[in-house]
């Protein structure tokens, strides 16, 4: 018996793992929307209380800074602190040096907080942001 019949399902399976490891995407505030790809979420217990809204991008007259607003809902009975971080980067992706704090949001049973950032450098083209418990 070839070696190979053996390799192609133990690929398989590392392959399903890695799809199930965190971080991961973000769900969506409304059940019909595509998940929101740039935000995604470090535990799944947290992805389990934590929606996100359609995010808003502009760019900030004068500077050319680049502005992101989410909107983040606590779907839980209980309240919730998140961590919430976010790094800017280039038309293809790759970070630009420019990164937010940590900021802590603290959201109560069904309470939505808009999340707004704005990138230091004009050079931002995309973003991707994180959220994770603070605990």
């Amino acid at each position: 018996m070839s070696p190979h019949r053996y390799l192609s399902p133990v690929l398989a399976i590392a392959a399903l793992a890695a799809c199930a490891s965190p971080p991961y995407t973000a769900v969506s505030i409304e059940a019909d929307a595509e998940l929101e790809s740039n935000v995604v979420v470090a535990d799944g217990e947290l992805r389990d209380v934590v929606r996100v809204g359609r995010s808003g991008v502009e760019r900030v007259a004068g500077t050319n800074q680049l502005k992101v607003v989410v909107p983040v809902r606590n779907i839980d009975d209980e309240p919730i602190q998140v961590l919430v971080q976010t790094s800017f980067l280039d038309g293809q992706k790759r970070p630009i040096g420019d990164d937010t704090n940590q900021q802590v949001k603290i959201l109560g049973p069904g309470m939505t907080t808009m999340v707004v950032v704005t990138s230091k450098l004009e050079t931002a083209q995309d973003w991707t942001m994180r959220l994770a418990w603070n605990r």
